[in-house]
């Protein structure tokens, strides 16, 4: 049994990271070793890492130098053929290491395999999202967006070191940088279609700070695109990326309510890729409906609701077909709650998709929703006038 090195940075998470390393300390792997470091924490994150006195976990400490230094730090003390990333407030589920090295036990052209990754939130409560897209055929098709969770992968310690270090200069997205530049090695990306890794969803996550984020996007694509030896098939890609960004950027402003930013941010993405915008709008409004499908996101409908009142002015066909894209998002979210045994919040989403467009009363599937759900709460409202009745 090959040794995995599994690393976790730490910076002032104290309250996550021992479950985090109890998951790893729970894997039906056996053979691996935990590197802890500790990326100048203030709160009892030492104390925390060293209650762990076990020979193959070790806790190192850093002066705060941010996430990718401290990734740096935990390979330079790996010993493990293979490596592992596992963030302070994450979590392995059981299996995650046997299942991703027999994937690269099968097949040693693999230097990367990855697996789902279930969302939960800081409660550790199982959301309803699971990140469960594979590598792309395509290499190329990375420049488009980072599909991976950092905990959800392995990689083999070879192709790492010839990708090099992370790069400490990024912020964030140091993953995809490096996902990046594997895949640009060669470096064959296999898959495991189950769950491997538990995300966890809270308020102090970076990936919530906008700007952060936006701006670490484009510094990826600005450093890709600046590579002098990029294959002319991935230079192809060069406005679909920026589209992309663009797009992920409006949404991220949408979110904060920073209007003044989303509208040129999505005017842009819809310039770099023209069919966007095409017959009246219809691919950018699906686009929009499918990022507003996210944990920040509290109610989906009210969210798209304010970005198409707040769209830019040049796109004027998708502004006057509003009705018509929140109708159908607000179907779509009404089915989804009368298969998740919500009868009263999928009547409450068709009965708005019936005042943004009243032809939905024609299809069966909604009427048949709302008159169940119509008849249950009379049903009971009757009831409960009986009974009174009955005890007077």
């Amino acid at each position: 049994m090959k040794l995995v090195s599994v690393i976790i940075p730490a910076f002032n998470q104290s309250h996550y990271l021992g479950a985090a390393i109890e998951s790893v300390l729970a894997q039906t792997y056996r053979n691996f070793e935990i590197i802890i470091v500790d990326d100048g924490s203030t709160d009892d994150t030492r104390q925390v890492a060293q209650g762990f006195e076990r020979p193959n976990v070790r806790y190192v400490y850093q002066a705060n130098a941010g996430l990718s230094a401290a990734r740096n730090t935990g390979v330079r003390n790996a010993r493990g053929e293979y490596l592992a990333y596992l963030d302070s407030d994450d979590l392995f589920t059981p299996q995650k290491l046997d299942l991703l090295v027999a994937q690269l036990e099968r097949d040693p052209q693999f230097g990367f395999v990855a697996g789902q990754a279930q969302l939960i939130n800081e409660y550790s409560e199982a959301l309803d999202e699971v990140l469960n897209t594979p590598p792309p055929d395509d290499p190329s098709d990375l420049l488009l967006w980072n599909p991976f969770h950092v905990g959800s992968m392995l990689v083999q310690r070879a192709w790492q070191e010839r990708a090099g270090v992370f790069d400490e200069s990024l912020r964030a997205y140091e993953d995809w940088d490096m996902w990046l530049r594997l895949a640009l090695l060669g470096c064959r990306m296999g898959w495991v279609a189950e769950p491997v890794s538990l995300y966890r969803f809270h308020t102090a996550q970076m990936t919530r700070d906008r700007e952060r984020m936006t701006t670490a996007t484009f510094a990826v694509l600005s450093k890709i695109f600046q590579n002098p030896n990029l294959p002319d098939t991935w230079k192809a890609k060069k406005d679909l990326a920026y589209s992309n960004a663009y797009l992920r950027a409006a949404i991220q402003a949408y979110h904060s309510g920073e209007y003044s930013e989303a509208r040129p941010a999505l005017w842009r993405a819809a310039q770099l890729d023209p069919r966007l915008a095409a017959n009246r709008g219809e691919m950018l409004a699906k686009r929009l409906s499918a990022l507003a499908d996210s944990p920040k996101v509290v109610d989906k409908l009210d969210f798209l609701t304010g970005v198409y009142r707040n769209l830019p002015d040049e796109l004027l066909e998708l502004k006057q077909d509003y009705k018509t894209h929140l109708s159908q998002a607000a179907v779509e979210l009404g089915f989804n709650r009368y298969q998740k045994n919500d009868p009263a919040g999928a009547a409450a989403y068709l009965q708005r998709a019936v005042r943004y467009k009243p032809a939905w009363l024609a299809n069966r599937g909604v009427l048949s929703i709302l008159l169940k759900t119509s008849f249950s709460r009379r049903s009971r409202q009757e009831g409960g006038f009986s009974g009174q009745l009955n005890r007077t």
